[in-house]
């Protein structure tokens, strides 16, 4: 019988990713476990990690940025840092309320990004299992070598 754990609270991580209609794709970054993202934080990150980062990634061709509704990211010094240091940025008032479906990151990433995780998760899983083969391999062969 396979063990299966389940935990009443799992635990979770705070992930910023960002990708391009040029299909280009930023690595994650993931912020520190119990961080707490407010504006001054969703700053910094913008400042030292994406701008620097999409400029990079798009080796001076234009981009906009465009961002979810999370409150960190609406902040008054968050708009008026993207606003300057951004090619073009759209603004809350050129962003439709409620509208998920508009966003790539709420209807593609993020659900690619869970099935990425859970896949290397099941993969993890098969290496355990195929780990404990290749120990009673070793045993069956007295602990020499095996094929």
């Amino acid at each position: 019988v396979k063990p299966f754990m389940k935990t009443k609270n799992p635990a979770s991580n705070m992930v910023l990713a960002i990708i391009s209609t040029e299909g280009d794709v930023m690595p994650p970054y993931f912020f520190q476990k119990k961080e707490t993202v407010n504006k001054e934080m969703y700053k910094r990150v913008l400042e030292e990690v994406v701008v620097p980062g999409m400029d990079d990634v798009t080796d001076g061709r234009p981009y906009t940025f465009q961002q979810d509704s999370a409150p960190a990211h609406w902040a008054k010094i968050v708009l008026d840092f993207l606003a300057l240091n951004t090619p073009t940025f759209w603004p809350p008032s050129f962003w439709p309320a409620n509208s998920p479906d508009l966003n790539p990151c709420d209807y593609y990433l993020w659900g690619r990004f869970r099935a990425v995780h859970h896949q290397d998760h099941e993969e993890v899983s098969r290496a355990c299992i195929s780990f404990r083969r290749r120990v009673d391999s070793v045993v069956k062969n007295g602990g020499s070598h095996y094929e």
